[in-house]
């Protein structure tokens, strides 16, 4: 991938007075058991066209840095994790000015970067330091090889080339023994057939994908998910049935305690009873709260798909509220429940037939129409870094990266609350 560059945490750079807008987001990276392993920063400048570079690829990843590091901060960002960021020649020479901790960084070596014995040099150093460097769209050649010794991960674009020429250049890698990261993965049979290949790391928007669109039977388990999830959107919900479902798994009676108990109430004492939790709650948070955990266990991706899922239906809202737009907890409800069909693997059509929705709610997740459909749609396009879709939708840049960013570090939160421990 090519540089992907930032600006600042209200959505906006200033610089030698001129304030230029942006839209920055992260796109997750996991391994072969699709556990979260790292974030790369997505970024574009949208001042002009969205399409449009700025001035040099050093200033994108000194916008970056600034972003990610200052103004944003590594913690709300990517929470644990490592960040890739690219990297020109220039900064790789100047390594005094990348940030820290070098730990938590992954300094991509674009394709277009020669093997300079400067160059060569500085990532012999910066390796020294504690940072972690990828070689990104690598394609071995005799000028390109002379990177290899300094590589800690080599990135692959599946998309660039056959699957005959992929697993040749694969099965060269390999003997390296160095860790091969797949990107641009667009289908679970890609996922499957990379694998197989002898990648170990992955990226790509088939995560939020189901792995296949073909009616499967339903688990028992997955009926009783389902059945829960009916439960919570009912026009008039019975809490005491509610109560009396979640009772029957103490996994999730104990994620709801647990969760209440957390730092995100300011709480006088412990809860103790589910009952407790649901007064202090109130059925909005908890139907929003139950909904999560359900579909963290619905899934052997849950906990890689919980953080775009919350993400994506914390922005929903946050654009709602933020745009007038009414009732924001609708959104909310949409941004959830867009990925059914992921962590069921099955067709959201076939899961919403269980539930009963608001033909409103229905509409926007098959269809993408009204209010509630536009602003999902543009989300999507938003993780996805299809910046030109983002440029043509009714939602200002600067709101968009405003809410991107507050739902990211809520999210976060969240799921270290109710799915870890």
């Amino acid at each position: 991938m090519h540089a992907n560059q930032t600006g600042s945490n209200d959505g906006i750079l200033k610089r030698s007075g001129i304030q230029e807008e942006y839209c920055i987001a992260r796109q997750p990276i996991c391994d072969k058991n699709l556990n979260l392993v790292a974030y790369e920063l997505l970024y574009r400048n949208t001042t002009s066209s969205i399409s449009a570079s700025v001035s040099s690829p050093h200033e994108a990843t000194a916008r970056v840095c600034t972003v990610a590091f200052m103004d944003i901060g590594i913690d709300r960002l990517a929470d644990k994790h490592p960040v890739f960021i690219n990297m020109t020649d220039e900064w790789l020479l100047k390594g005094d000015m990348l940030p820290e901790p070098a730990s938590r960084i992954v300094l991509e070596v674009l394709e277009d970067i020669k093997p300079t014995p400067e160059v060569l040099a500085a990532l012999k150093k910066l390796r020294a330091q504690g940072y972690t460097i990828a070689l990104d769209d690598f394609v071995l050649t005799q000028e390109t090889k002379a990177f290899l010794p300094f590589a800690d991960i080599v990135k692959l674009d599946v998309m660039a080339c056959s699957t005959a020429v992929l697993e040749k250049r694969v099965s060269i890698l390999k003997r390296l023994n160095i860790p091969l990261l797949a990107e641009k993965i667009e289908t679970w049979e890609e996922f499957e057939a990379c694998k197989q290949m002898g990648f170990s790391l992955f990226q790509g928007y088939f995560i939020s994908k189901p792995e296949t669109m073909q009616n499967r039977p339903k688990s028992d388990s997955g009926i009783v998910l389902t059945q829960l999830m009916a439960m919570l959107h009912q026009e008039e919900p019975d809490i005491s049935e509610i109560e009396q479902q979640i009772s029957r798994d103490p996994q999730l009676y104990y994620r709801i305690l647990r969760y209440i108990n957390s730092a995100q109430y300011s709480l006088p004492r412990k809860i103790e009873s589910l009952r407790q939790a649901i007064v202090l709650l109130g059925f909005d948070n908890l139907k929003s709260l139950v909904s999560m955990m359900v579909l963290a266990g619905s899934s052997r991706r849950g906990d890689t798909l919980m953080p775009i899922a919350l993400l994506r239906a914390k922005m929903c809202e946050c654009l709602a509220t933020r745009s007038k737009l009414s009732p924001p907890e609708n959104y909310f409800t949409v941004g959830l429940l867009s990925m059914l069909d992921a962590f069921f693997d099955r067709p959201l059509a076939s899961i919403l037939e269980d539930l009963s929705l608001h033909p409103s709610v229905e509409a926007a997740l098959i269809h993408f129409e009204g209010p509630l459909g536009h602003a999902l749609e543009v989300i999507e396009a938003y993780e996805r870094g299809d910046w030109a879709f983002v440029e043509q939708s009714s939602f200002d840049h600067k709101l968009l990266t405003e809410c991107y960013v507050e739902a990211m570090a809520w999210a976060d939160d969240v799921v270290g609350a109710t799915i870890a421990g």
